[in-house]
């Protein structure tokens, strides 16, 4: 084989070589992708909070409380006289947490005033707290027939655990 011969296949086998080299350069990575979207939807069945057991009362003889909730007050007669119930909130979520807050009507506020407590503001799911209502005689009255129409509202807002 002559010199230049041997030059030209030299040179075609570089240059096929090459184009190899260029040709695998040229394949790369392959991105095989899904795309799509996520839906969720909420449902009140999956967030509940209840009253459980039974209320205690600071006096049975003035403070009639049950679970239907319900809280009658009689037999306040001084200034300063109290009466109390203390009702059981349980969260029965499955995984929720329960941030409670509490506010309380009155329809009376001359004679009385109308507290709550709450004991722990946020439960965890299974958790149980109590609220502590309390009405207050604040003004002894002189007539009989003095009324007052309380209440307490307690809103449970659902909320992510360790949030």
């Amino acid at each position: 084989m002559s010199k230049n011969s041997a030059k030209v296949v030299g040179l075609v086998l570089l240059i096929a070589v090459l184009l190899v080299a260029i040709g695998y350069a040229a394949i790369t990575t392959v991105q095989l992708r899904i795309n799509g979207n996520a839906n969720a939807t909420a449902n009140q069945d999956n967030f509940t909070v209840r009253f459980s057991g039974t209320p205690t009362v600071s006096d049975a003889d003035k403070v009639d409380a049950t679970l239907n909730p319900a809280m009658n007050v009689s037999k306040l007669s001084a200034k300063g006289d109290t009466a109390t119930a203390t009702y059981t909130i349980e969260n029965t979520s499955a995984d929720l947490s329960a941030v409670l807050s509490a506010t309380t009507t009155n329809s009376n506020t001359e004679y009385f005033k109308v507290t709550q407590n709450i004991a722990k503001a946020t439960i965890g799911h299974g958790e149980t707290t109590t609220i502590t209502v309390t009405v207050e005689l604040i003004k002894t009255p002189i007539t009989d027939g003095i009324e007052s129409t309380i209440g307490v509202i307690i809103d449970a807002n659902p909320q992510q655990p360790n949030a």
